[in-house]
């Protein structure tokens, strides 16, 4: 069945909720508090401008990916598009994960920004980023980000 890449609806926030906790749990974070789905929904769609958007990967009626981005600020470059979180399911990585970062781009550019940016634990999206063409500046530029 073929991934469809969309806008988040607000239909979406239960399974998208979900997700993101077996994320937090795929990567041993130790989260189990999240934001509720009516906090999800109003953040992403009724705040002006928004706090995050929401791209998700449908196949059929589940959703088995989705990125949760937002713009931001770099004295040096202008408009940056940050990646918050990028989660697929292991069935479907490698499809679902190359559709995603496709539309991210596509939308970097729509919105005239320079630079797209994330935080990738090690443990799992290296691989598949570096494929992609993307840098690791933390090597190439000593930059770190800390939280």
């Amino acid at each position: 069945m073929a991934a469809i890449i969309r806008d988040v609806e607000q239909k979406d926030f239960t399974e998208l909720r979900s997700l993101m906790l077996e994320n937090a749990a795929r990567q041993d974070l130790g989260v189990t508090r999240l934001p509720s789905v009516e906090k999800l929904a109003i953040d992403c769609l009724k705040s002006q401008p928004p706090k995050f958007n929401c791209l998700i990967c449908e196949e059929g009626d589940r959703i088995v990916g989705y990125a949760i981005y937002s713009f931001g600020y770099s004295t040096w470059m202008a408009r940056v598009l940050n990646i918050d979180d990028f989660h697929t399911q292991p069935h479907c990585e490698y499809e679902v994960k190359y559709k995603l970062l496709k539309r991210l781009v596509e939308i970097a550019i729509e919105k005239d920004c320079k630079r797209t940016a994330w935080t990738s634990p090690a443990l799992d999206h290296n691989e598949f980023w570096t494929k992609q063409g993307a840098v690791d500046v933390t090597v190439t530029e000593a930059w770190h980000q800390c939280s």
